[in-house]
């Protein structure tokens, strides 16, 4: 069949006449404008029949509808015309035949994906992992800071705070089938690109749209290539596409018009500020014209201006557990080339060890894709997380700042190039360590414009404290707004971070004591790590922790004389490790017997001090015998919890005391205190034939008996003494323990700490303050 062509009516030929009267244009120059020879234009002109592409582009240069320039109802103007030509063509057949002749370009563009660091080409099936959305933007809800803070139950769960709790999340595949013009938001390296191309390779399979064409743009490429040509028209730009694959104009025409395409636009915050707008309209322009076809557009969430009339925003949600392990699944495989059974081994390991406690913020972090593809690299090397994290959280941080734009050439739009990343990470140091002391994980904007006012007025620079703010949030991602002008770091850790590189950028005496001030204060633990893990010597900021903690105690005799206890009874135990472990031993034994399991403030760090000092600890028969007999007097108080108020489970504890004290009693080696002990055993009634005699034999006669046992474990064993420690000095003691253990993981995270300084140390560790004195005089 032959192109039927369009002519210009009376009227058209008028208002066309204008138009180029108005751009003070010649003939000649719309030419250039549309690319085309100036013989399509004088027929234009004169009302003589033009191809319909060029027709269409004349009319889109001079801002006229071609639908009235052709004297046509708009919105049946060209289905008219087309169907004159195609009305019994089969759309269907049509499709099928340009899609496959499309495939072998999709495949191209759209199945090979980029990886930081990663020399080998990825083929992106082997690698996709399915993402979700937010149906609701977050930076577009009102919540208040107070709504936030009721969500954060803890730190622990601060990376769930994306969202409503209630929010909704779908499968951002289902997101597309439901909404026919679809903008894709989210943070940097959440998924937004590999998203797009898994939706060509889909698309171009039949498998996703099956009576659909994809169309693949990058906006940057589009934008670079408008620039060079002067010439923003994404209708050429998608006709040379086709061209490319030696699809005619006419089809690519014929398909936009009967909106048969599946338009991608990939990247549009990476788009420069000069281009912007410009590509901006012209998505706007073509969306409108051919607006029978589906769109999806994505960008950086903070990087969004303009919004595109009949889209419908969703946010990139972040990975959830399941995803971070079929991504690491898929990983192991097709990154690290791992056989299927090893690389099955390793996601597990990694999984696991991600899981841990103390990795907690890499787990926080694992939840970005991109971020989740460099701690796999970083696993890889040893199976292991790196000790020093501080590193970790620098490398990844580099990443947010230049290296994955780096990596793809692409050139973000500063406001001044004396602003370098040395610099913005001294702005966010001084944002976090402010915000973070004044325990404030939420700023609103106006706290936020006024520090980064403060610190371009501390460092002389003319800058606009609000073009800043969207530098950092556009562009590496690190403060997001979470709501209607309320921030926060996007990570708790990078909070954490650069408040550690304050102090360092400050590295003086009053800054250290400022720091130990809040040693006591959980949140502040891994500011401590990471301070000692970035300094280039340790021993000031130890040595200060150390005497704090000496100080906290000092003045408690009754603490006082337990230390001296808890050095003595270690002193007494024959054993291979440090003296120091073993009086972590010790102290964490009378920690499990001060409470019962049901106490709000139960001790719950467990062996962790030792096994900071000195790893897995090996019991031997002195450490393996004190342990089931402290055992047995936590069970004790357990048990005797459980009767006091008609615990349901009572039975349980009865059996774990029973387990404990046969044990110990096996243990024993020394016959006085073993017939002892064999003699308070045939006092307890049988637990298994009555559960409720043996209940009453333990409300007249446990308490006599727990004194019993308590005298031959001091006789015999020095242990089981009832310190009488009020509740202020039981909160103490626990503060102790755990400000200890904070100063153990700093000396073994410590990058550079004197031998002498270490072992002064360890050698005064759970020392009472007298017991210290010999030890530094001796």
């Amino acid at each position: 069949m032959t192109s039927q062509g369009l002519r210009a009516s009376p009227e058209g030929i008028r208002a066309a006449k204008t138009a180029l009267i108005d751009k003070t244009w010649s003939q000649h120059k719309l030419a250039a404008a549309v690319g085309i020879t100036r013989q399509p234009v004088a027929k234009f002109f004169a009302g003589e029949s033009v191809s319909r592409s060029c027709f269409v582009q004349i009319c889109q240069q001079l801002g006229l509808s071609w639908q009235k320039v052709a004297g046509f109802p708009e919105d049946v103007a060209f289905e008219q015309s087309s169907k004159i030509r195609f009305k019994d063509a089969d759309f269907d057949k049509l499709v099928k035949e340009v899609r496959q002749k499309r495939q072998e370009k999709i495949q191209n563009q759209c199945n090979i994906i980029q990886m930081l660091d990663i020399g080998q080409t990825i083929q992106l099936l082997d690698i996709y992992t399915n993402i979700n959305v937010l149906e609701q933007i977050n930076h577009l809800q009102w919540r208040e800071i107070d709504d936030w803070l009721k969500d954060l139950k803890s730190e622990s769960n601060f990376h769930q705070l994306t969202t409503y709790k209630r929010e909704r999340k779908l499968a951002a595949l289902e997101a597309v089938l439901q909404h026919s013009k679809l903008m894709l938001l989210g943070k940097p390296g959440s998924g937004k690109t590999i998203f797009l191309q898994n939706l060509a390779i889909e698309c171009n399979k039949g498998q996703f749209q099956p009576n659909h064409i994809v169309v693949f743009v990058r906006a940057k490429e589009f934008a670079e290539d408008a620039k060079s040509d002067n010439k923003f028209n994404l209708f050429d730009y998608i006709s040379q596409e086709f061209i490319s694959c030696n699809v005619e104009q006419e089809f690519t025409q014929t398909l936009l018009i009967h909106g048969k395409l599946l338009i991608l636009i990939d990247g549009l915050d990476e788009v420069s500020t000069k281009e912007i707008e410009k590509i901006t309209i012209e998505i706007r322009k073509f969306s409108q014209t051919f607006y029978k076809n589906r769109f999806v557009i994505s960008s950086r969430i903070a990087a969004q201006k303009y919004r595109f009339h009949g889209f419908t925003e969703v946010e990139v949600a972040d990975f959830d557990q399941e995803q971070i392990e079929v991504f690491a699944k898929k990983w192991f495989v097709a990154v690290a080339l791992n056989h299927k059974g090893d690389a099955e081994i390793r996601r597990n390991l990694f999984i696991n060890k991600l899981n841990l406690p103390e990795n907690q913020y890499i787990r926080e972090l694992s939840c970005t894709p991109l971020l989740l593809h460099w701690i796999c690299l970083v696993f890889q090397a040893k199976n292991e997380f790196p000790c020093n994290q501080a590193k970790l959280y620098e490398q990844a941080l580099n990443i947010l700042f230049f290296r994955w734009d780096e990596v793809r050439g692409i050139k973000r739009d500063g406001i001044n190039s004396d602003l370098n990343v040395a610099m913005k990470k001294k702005l966010l140091s001084q944002i976090a360590a402010i915000s973070f002391e004044a325990e404030n994980y939420f700023l609103p904007k106006e706290k936020i414009l006024e520090l980064i006012a403060d610190w371009l007025l501390t460092n002389q620079l003319q800058l606009d404290s609000a073009a800043m703010l969207k530098i950092i949030e556009v562009e590496h991602g690190l403060l997001i707004e979470r709501s209607q002008e309320i921030y926060s770091f996007s990570h708790l850790i990078f909070q954490k971070y650069f408040t550690a590189r304050k102090f360092i950028e400050n590295s003086q005496i009053p800054t250290w004591e400022h720091l130990v001030s809040h040693m006591a204060e959980k949140r502040w633990r891994e500011v401590f790590l990471l301070t000692v893990n970035m300094l280039p010597n340790t021993d000031e900021i130890l040595q200060l922790m150390k005497q704090k903690i000496d100080l906290l105690v000092g003045n408690d005799r009754k603490l006082q004389h337990f230390l001296t206890w808890l050095h003595q009874k270690s002193s007494s135990v024959s054993t291979r490790h440090k003296a120091v472990a073993v009086r972590a031993f010790y102290l964490v034994c009378v920690e499990r017997s001060l409470y019962h399991s049901h106490c709000a403030s139960i001790y719950t760090s467990g062996y962790n001090l030792e096994y900071a000092l000195v790893g897995n600890i090996t019991f031997g028969s002195d450490l393996a015998l004190d342990e089931f007999l402290y055992s047995t007097i936590a069970c004790f108080n357990d048990l005797d919890f459980a009767f006091e108020h008609n615990l349901k489970d009572a039975l349980d504890y009865a059996h774990a005391f029973a387990i404990a004290f046969n044990e110990a009693i096996e243990l024993v080696t020394a016959p006085k205190l073993k017939q002892a002990l064999q003699k308070l055993k045939t006092q307890l009634p049988d637990i298994d034939r009555n559960i409720e005699k043996f209940r009453e034999w333990w409300q007249t006669k446990g308490q006599v008996w727990g004194k019993q046992l308590r005298y031959f474990l001091i006789k015999y064993r020095n242990i089981g003494y009832d310190w009488e420690f009020n509740e202020e000095q039981k909160e103490l003691l626990q503060t102790y323990y755990d400000v200890n253990k904070l100063l153990v993981d700093c000396l073994n995270s410590a990058t550079d700490v004197t031998p002498t300084v270490r072992q002064k140390i360890e050698d005064t560790l759970l020392l009472a303050i007298a017991d210290i004195e010999k030890v530094n005089n001796s």
